[in-house]
């Protein structure tokens, strides 16, 4: 019997190097690709009012305590708390129930952010009779009278709400001169709009450090956590004192800020906006 000839082998395809022409021809679809990042980033940075969302800006420490004693002041009988996007779903009724009086709420950012659970937190407040206040967190390397209409834009007080607040507590590598400037300026314009002079929150270090002896006509929220130091601030006397920032309540999850005013719930009422009729 003949041998059968064996079948022909399949041929692998030939693999085609890859050539310097290939390489440069990337480099503009890598370079598109780099720029629109550069370019989310650089729209990002201003809708957030100067800054990244996924960054930090640096806070200077309220105190710097060793102890491991809760700081829970006494004497105090108005109590509140203060909230932002970190608290997203708060059971108001349940906090109102532990006798929460007040709560202060973030509203804005630099010159165009807007915390993203603001209105959320601002309605359901004052459906649960929690007296509201609403505060701006102050970038000082902004312009200060664009940052006091982003807040004024996205804040409209109501007869009985709390005045409204500038949280001041990072430099942005700013000058002591322009930090006051600049605060000054929100607070001329806000209190223009209201007619009611606007409360400033700071932390205890970032009070002595940038601002003692500055703003002694307005009402002071001070930040300052250690059981070890005064808090009080010299000869300044302040209204509301965040003495903790790991408070616990039923009806939020985690941690939160618990403050305490200094006088009596009369007194707090007696704080609140009340335009005159016109």
């Amino acid at each position: 019997m003949a041998a059968r000839n064996p079948s022909p082998r399949p041929r692998k395809p030939a693999v085609r190097k890859k050539t310097a022409g290939d390489q440069i021809a990337f480099r503009p679809i890598l370079a598109g690709i780099v720029g629109f990042v550069l370019l989310c980033l650089a729209i990002e940075y201003y809708k957030e009012g100067g800054r990244l969302a996924f960054l930090r800006h640096k806070v200077e420490q309220a105190t710097n305590s060793n102890s491991i004693k809760a700081f829970k002041p006494e004497g105090y009988e108005v109590t509140g708390v203060d909230v932002s996007h970190h608290q997203r779903s708060i059971d108001w009724k349940l906090v109102k129930k532990q006798k929460i009086s007040f709560a202060f709420i973030k509203a804005t950012e630099g010159i165009t952010h807007e915390d993203r659970f603001f209105s959320k937190h601002w309605k359901q407040a004052k459906q649960h009779d929690v007296l509201r206040g609403a505060y701006h967190f102050f970038l000082p390397s902004r312009d200060a009278e664009e940052q006091a209409r982003n807040f004024l834009k996205k804040v409209k007080l109501e007869p009985g709400d709390l005045p409204p607040v500038l949280d001041v507590e990072v430099t942005n590598h700013q000058s002591d001169e322009e930090i006051v400037a600049g605060v000054q300026l929100w607070l001329d314009a806000v209190e223009a709009e209201y007619d009611i002079k606007p409360i400033i929150y700071t932390n205890y270090a970032f009070y002595e450090k940038h601002l003692a002896g500055h703003f002694d006509d307005y009402p002071l929220w001070v930040a300052h956590y250690s059981p070890e130091k005064s808090h009080q601030l010299g000869n300044r006397k302040w209204v509301f004192w965040q003495h903790t920032e790991t408070g616990k309540l039923k009806g939020v999850k985690g941690n939160l800020d618990l403050n305490v005013f200094n006088g009596t719930l009369e007194d707090l009422y007696n704080m609140c906006y009340e335009p005159e009729a016109r």
